[in-house]
């Protein structure tokens, strides 16, 4: 693989409602802003970094997002984490843990963000077939693609950064947002072994009435079969499924309160932490304070640079 250089300039465009699922609201491409006449000075470049074009066999194009650290790699390799909607979430995530992660008790590692050189296609890749389509949200457009998609993270994107870098593959960790927590999860039940630990922030769980959960028979021999633990953060944003105090007759609320009240996204993370819990895996479960579904990506950025450098397996 051939890459360049990072500059900083990903816009992270946070999902105003629920449907952040559709690439309309979550990855909106706003104008460029042309700099002033008089301005002085040169782009800002993310160090130790690199981006690279890869295409998938079902022929997708995709832009792999790589930060590596200034220290040696312990004697194992760096613990690595892979993020879905990397063009959003590659350059905070990664220059958090380039320059403060040391303070917030996270060991030196390598981050890795899978978007795409053009319009974001999310809705296809992070989500499952469903005959018929999905029913909450029968207009988002493609869809179905998750397989091949899973195909490509573990043929493709995970041989070609660890042939590169050295990593310790016990220390692999991905992380997603939403559709990205839906497709976490469907990772996990499908090749648990891929990585280590998995977290599912927000998962559209409800997508295709539940489709996902169909995966979780077999689970746990799945698990056993494994030579070490593996572990699942699941959350939620407080405000994901009720409004926010003082906003109950918000307009933007009452717009998306019947599909946010369906959505059920904090109780169905709830339960299915709970339906794990018996079988061979740590699984944790959280709300984040204050948060919705459009301003929770951060908080989730934040869970999963401590999953994967500060918990140790």
């Amino acid at each position: 693989m051939t890459g360049k250089s990072i500059r900083a300039h990903f816009p992270l465009a946070l999902a105003a409602t629920i449907a952040a699922m559709q690439p309309s609201l979550l990855h909106a491409n706003p104008a460029p802003v042309a700099a002033p006449a008089a301005a002085q000075g040169e782009p800002y470049v993310m160090p130790r970094s690199d981006v690279r074009r890869m295409s998938s066999d079902a022929g997708g194009d995709y832009l792999i997002f790589i930060a590596w650290p200034q220290q040696p790699p312990p004697p194992e390799g760096y613990p690595i984490l892979y993020l879905l909607d990397g063009t959003e979430s590659f350059a905070i995530a990664a220059e958090y843990q380039n320059r403060l992660g040391g303070y917030a008790g996270l060991e030196p590692g390598i981050v890795v963000g899978i978007g795409y050189p053009g319009a974001s296609r999310r809705g296809f890749d992070y989500t499952p077939a469903v005959p018929g389509g999905d029913k909450l949200m029968p207009s988002a457009g493609p869809a179905g693609g998750a397989d091949q998609f899973l195909d490509f993270l573990a043929e493709k994107v995970i041989p070609a950064v660890e042939a590169e870098y050295p990593v310790n593959p016990e220390r692999r960790t991905l992380a997603g947002y939403s559709l990205g927590g839906l497709f976490t999860l469907q990772a996990l039940f499908k090749r648990p072994g891929l990585f280590r630990a998995y977290a599912a922030s927000s998962p559209s769980i409800w997508y295709g009435d539940q489709q996902v959960l169909k995966l979780l028979p077999g689970l746990a021999d799945r698990l056993t079969a494994l030579p070490s633990r593996r572990t699942l953060l699941l959350s939620a944003g407080q405000y994901e499924q009720s409004p926010a105090p003082g906003t109950e007759q918000d307009p933007e609320w009452l717009r998306i309160a019947d599909l946010s009240r369906r959505a059920r996204m904090v109780d169905n993370a709830r339960e299915l932490a709970d339906r794990l819990r018996p079988a061979p895996i740590d699984v944790e479960f959280h709300v984040a304070p204050g948060e919705t579904h459009g301003s929770g990506n951060w908080p989730a950025l934040r869970d999963a640079l401590r999953l994967a450098f500060a918990d140790k397996p």
